[in-house]
């Protein structure tokens, strides 16, 4: 039996007795994960793009628009962090190998604790619901 995740085993009891998807949902969902981690490869590498020319005059403005420098600048490198696992996680999640899942899972972490720094409470409860959710309906897909 493989390791359980960093509270994978928690996650996960908060999700048993929620509505379960149909194995055709699961199916689409799994066959188009790959395709998703793309898309936000795209976006994201789009908005770091942005932040590091764009931003880069306009620094002190954004970081001040945005309420904090401290959080300004880690949640970019959570971002950056967040990319980098989404990327890793394309051929994997094409295998449908559990280390494609995995990744996706720790992409999912790092999105909540993004949301806690920079206080988005109704976003980190909407993230860990839906992403954790669909997360772990799809994860028995993965070898």
């Amino acid at each position: 039996m493989k390791e359980k995740l960093i509270l994978e085993n928690e996650i996960g009891n908060v999700f048993k007795n929620f509505p379960v998807f149909p194995d055709n949902v699961k199916e689409i969902l799994v066959k188009i994960a790959p395709f998703l981690a793309m898309v936000g490869v795209l976006f994201g590498g789009l908005a770091l793009l942005a932040v590091a020319g764009i931003g880069a005059g306009l620094s002190n403005i954004g970081a001040l628009a945005y309420g904090s420098t401290a959080q300004y600048y880690i949640s970019m490198a959570i971002l950056a962090v967040m990319v980098a696992l989404e990327a890793m996680a394309i051929s994997p999640l094409l295998k449908r190998q559990k280390k494609g899942w995995d990744l996706m899972y720790y992409t999912q972490l790092l999105g909540l604790v993004s949301n806690l720094i920079t206080l988005s409470i109704v976003g980190f409860i909407l993230s860990f619901v839906i992403g954790f959710w669909i997360l772990f309906q799809v994860r028995p897909k993965y070898n």
